[in-house]
Parts: structure tokens; C-alpha cells; sequence
């Protein structure tokens, strides 16, 4: 392994040790994995975060591979569909976050609209 390849090689796995130590932490925090269910947005970030360590970890052993002068296409094809599977995910939240974001700007306005009535109507 190049000098080049050793640094990334480091960086990905103390990323991948810190985010694990992240998830044991928060899991920890809920009163542990049998937890999880009681917090639907702790259960998705964990479900994510596993899926970041997995990457993190796939990246290592690829460059320890090219080290070697081998790099997997199998390792290769699981990241592009991860990759395509996580755009896809990218889109669903966006357009969810999209409508959130409008029904929020309508409750606002309708909130706007009480106020006033609120106001003209009080004696």
C-alpha cells in the first residue's frame, strides 16, 4: 500500500470506528437495540450510520486489495447499487421534506389567518 492509499486507508476506518462508536452510544441512550423501535428517526439514522460503517470498512479492505495489485468487482458492483439505492432514497426524503416544508408554510398562513380574525374579532 502506497503512502497515498495508507492515508486514505486511515481515514475511512477511523471514520468507520467513530460513527460505530456514535451508534453504540445513541443505542445506548434509548435502553439499548431492542429500543429502537420506540424511535422511528433513531431507528433510520442507525440503519444509515450501519450502512456508512459497512462503506467505510468495504473502502479499507478494497485499498488493502489494490495494495495487493487486486481490487474486487464484486465490492465494486455492491457500492454502485448501494450508491443507487441511496440516491433513490435522497430523492423520497427530498420530495418528503418538499411537502413537509408546504404543509408547514400552510399551517403558518392558516396560523396567520386566526391571529388576525383573533384580533379584529376581540371586543
Amino acid at each position: 500500500m502506497n503512502e497515498q492509499q495508507a492515508k486514505l486507508f486511515q481515514f475511512f476506518s477511523e471514520k468507520a470506528k467513530h460513527l460505530q462508536n456514535e451508534i453504540d452510544l445513541e443505542i445506548d441512550k434509548v435502553g439499548g437495540e431492542d429500543m429502537l423501535i420506540s424511535r422511528e428517526d433513531l431507528i433510520h439514522w442507525v440503519y444509515y450510520a450501519r450502512n456508512q460503517v459497512k462503506t467505510y470498512h468495504t473502502i479499507c479492505h478494497m485499498l488493502e486489495d489494490k495494495g495487493d495489485g487486486t481490487v474486487s468487482n464484486k465490492v465494486l458492483q455492491e457500492m454502485r447499487e448501494t450508491m443507487e439505492k441511496d440516491e433513490k432514497s435522497i430523492v423520497r426524503l427530498k420530495k418528503k421534506q418538499e411537502e413537509e416544508t408546504k404543509a408547514l408554510e400552510q399551517l403558518r398562513e392558516e396560523a396567520e389567518y386566526y391571529h388576525l380574525a383573533l384580533t379584529i374579532l376581540e371586543p
